[in-house]
């Protein structure tokens, strides 16, 4: 089974402006993330999907572009995939509380579970994905952790039923 492009949509991502990150924003692995700080602003990440039921992998590489209103982090993904399709997606995270989010996106069943755990950014939801058999709804797990380079690393594994069925890796960067 081969899982479309809304498969790879997890990072909110993973995620206005052409400016380098400014010193108290940029994550690294021992501070906590702050979603509305490391996904303000404009970023690129490249990664890809491999499902683990035969080993297909589907590179992608997205802009984002995350705007904080001081309430809702709203990202904008523009996703190129590595077959020529593309996709818009948009996140919108809205602050709960210190370290919490609750964050919708057009596929998303429900709200995303979104919360700062230590130095890492972990996202639970489930989604509804184009594959060849239909639309599925498959369950995301998400975690986002900083890189000594500044860059963030998002994995991600999908399940179908409690079955994992595809991984996600992504390499997140500040466009500058």
């Amino acid at each position: 089974m081969t899982l479309s492009r809304r498969t790879l949509l997890s990072a909110p991502v993973l995620l206005a402006g052409l400016s380098p990150m400014v010193a108290e924003a940029r994550p690294t692995a021992s501070q906590p993330l702050v979603l509305e700080r490391v996904f303000r602003g404009r970023l690129r990440a490249e990664g890809r999907f491999t499902s683990r039921l035969g080993g297909a992998t589907r590179t992608l590489v997205a802009l984002m572009n995350g705007r904080w209103d001081g309430r809702v982090l709203t990202l904008a993904e523009d996703f190129t995939y590595s077959d020529g399709e593309r996709d818009r997606v948009t996140w919108r995270f809205t602050k709960l509380g210190e370290g919490r989010y609750a964050g919708t996106r057009e596929d998303v069943i429900g709200t995303a579970d979104v919360r700062n755990d230590g130095a890492a950014l972990k996202l639970s939801y489930d989604a509804l994905v184009k594959t060849g058999f239909g639309r599925l709804r498959v369950h995301f797990e998400d975690v986002i952790v900083a890189r000594p380079d500044g860059s963030l690393y998002n994995t991600a594994v999908v399940t179908f039923f409690g079955i994992p069925v595809g991984d996600v890796e992504l390499v997140i960067r500040r466009i500058r």
